[in-house]
């Protein structure tokens, strides 16, 4: 089975992300949170696992807010001196499953699109900007060295003593710091590159998106997790 069209990838993980913003009851955020996260780890997991683990940090980051925060309510659960309610497990599943939908539907993008063709069709079938489709090919580049650079800093963060897994907020500092420093430095030059190559006088040409069997069963799945919560009242 060929690769779907790369605009239709970008149509649904933007659809998919604002239904994440949009929708408030549970069953509907289960609706698109889970198929997508299985969808997504299966496609774009080889490629980009390092989204699973910054997902994964970013639910227990939930959890740890919503500890502090939204600890209140019937008791759960009672791990020795900790006491988690109801509020925090309510807090932590609503945003997890927000972040579930999202981080899926990236990772089928990831997984679905080359990062050579997002520029070409991006720009000619949806008539993108050139900066956005520029930034989204560079952002699937930058995965592996990001990947590469997570590496680097965990061995060196071994090298000093620090915990193997980062899961207390210094050590997700002491990780998440160096990496988006490094990643922010290469973005700079990357753009300063391309602007001396001459990247805002390219033309594209335009022409209609590709709609073929993949893209309609794709945005029938995408139909169905739009009108279903609505059938069901659940978008509330």
């Amino acid at each position: 089975m060929r690769r779907p069209s790369t605009s239709i990838l970008f149509i649904y993980g933007l659809a998919i992300t604002l239904l994440a913003f949009i929708y408030r009851d549970p069953y509907s955020l289960l609706l698109i949170s889970i198929p997508n996260a299985v969808a997504g780890i299966y496609l774009g997991y080889r490629r980009a696992k390092l989204i699973v683990v910054l997902l994964l940090l970013s639910i227990w980051g939930t959890f740890l807010n919503a500890y502090f925060l939204a600890n209140h309510g019937q008791v759960v659960a009672v791990l020795g001196p900790l006491v988690i309610r109801e509020g925090a497990v309510r807090a932590t599943a609503q945003i997890g499953l927000r972040l579930l939908a999202i981080a899926g539907a990236a990772l089928i993008f990831i997984g679905g699109a080359e990062p050579e063709q997002i520029i070409r069709d991006l720009e000619a079938e949806l008539r993108l900007p050139k900066t956005i489709t520029f930034s989204l090919a560079y952002a699937l580049r930058l995965i592996p060295l990001l990947r590469r650079d997570y590496s680097e800093i965990m061995f060196c963060r071994r090298q000093r003593g620090y915990r193997r897994i980062a899961y207390l907020p210094g050590d997700i500092k002491t990780l998440l710091l160096p990496l988006l420093s490094i990643a922010y430095q290469r973005a700079i030059w990357a753009g300063i590159t391309v602007e001396l190559r001459g990247f805002r006088k390219r033309r594209p040409r335009y022409r209609r998106p590709r709609i073929g069997l993949v893209e309609a069963l794709l945005l029938s799945w995408l139909a169905l997790q739009v009108v279903l919560p609505i059938m069901a009242g659940w978008t509330m």
